[in-house]
């Protein structure tokens, strides 16, 4: 297999894993929470879908672009590491704080996104060696290629699966969407749910259609909350409208109001 057979094959691997990632790891959530706008950076869930398999097929292409295969393995994964940082960036809310917080975070964090990517990397390496070594023959196995194309895309796959918000963080949803509804039902501000009354400009600005984005760093909310015990996940929700007008609530475990207010 010459050099540009093996990048145009890691390519078309990595594509296919990052497309079969995107599917189950994108759709999984929408499917344990029917009817809850949820929020999709990018263009939205198809355009999410497109750029994980796009990306899927940049780390491909990288891991597959040298002779050698730890190389192009330890490139991709930095590559993939710096593909998901830029992905955040859009997520943090807008204020300078948290966007420093999170360039903080996200530096902290760069090493470990890394390693989370060497398995996807190691595999399309694995599949071109063995793609590689059946097309030298002219009596190769179809059966033995696509075993192998099949495991890793279906291995993705199963990878997905672990997107599935944990159940607080799916109450967390559940129970801010029904808020946001009733806040757009109630007639004025004196009919809010309490949790509601702390948003400033909720009446005029709750209009139209909106997104929910869960987050696990509810710090991110200048709000006060409860304090959470210790090991325990608090979670943030954003609720953003399409006019512009956004704020968030943060729940607490074990407290069944959350602390709802701007950011």
């Amino acid at each position: 297999m010459n050099d540009s057979s093996r990048r145009i094959f890691g390519f078309i691997i990595g594509l296919l894993m990052g497309l079969c990632y995107g599917l189950v790891a994108q759709l999984i959530n929408v499917v344990f929470l029917p009817g809850i706008p949820l929020y999709h950076p990018g263009s939205g869930l198809l355009g999410s879908i497109l750029f994980m398999a796009l990306g899927g097929g940049l780390i491909g292409v990288i891991a597959a672009w040298p002779e050698e295969a730890i190389p192009g393995i330890l490139l991709s994964s930095l590559i993939g590491a710096l593909l998901t940082i830029l992905l955040s960036f859009p997520r943090t809310g807008g204020s300078s704080d948290a966007i420093w917080g999170t360039i903080v975070l996200l530096l902290l964090t760069f090493l470990p996104r890394a390693f989370l990517f060497l398995p996807m990397a190691a595999l399309v390496r694995w599949v071109l060696s063995v793609w590689e070594r059946e097309l030298e023959s002219v009596d190769f196995s179809v059966k033995k290629l696509a075993l192998s194309l099949g495991g890793v895309v279906l291995a993705a796959g199963v990878l997905g699966l672990l997107s599935l918000y944990p159940s607080f963080g799916r109450y967390a949803l559940a129970n801010t969407n029904e808020l946001v509804k009733r806040g757009m039902a109630a007639q004025n501000a004196n009919n809010l749910p309490a949790e509601l009354k702390p948003v400033d400009g909720f009446i005029n600005g709750a209009q139209g259609t909106y997104t929910l984005e869960l987050s696990d760093n509810p710090d991110l909310l200048p709000v006060q909350r409860p304090i959470a015990s210790y090991g325990e996940q608090e979670y943030a929700v954003f609720v953003r409208f399409e006019n512009g007008f956004h704020f968030g609530c943060a729940f607490t475990p074990t407290y069944q109001e959350p602390s709802c207010g701007e950011y």
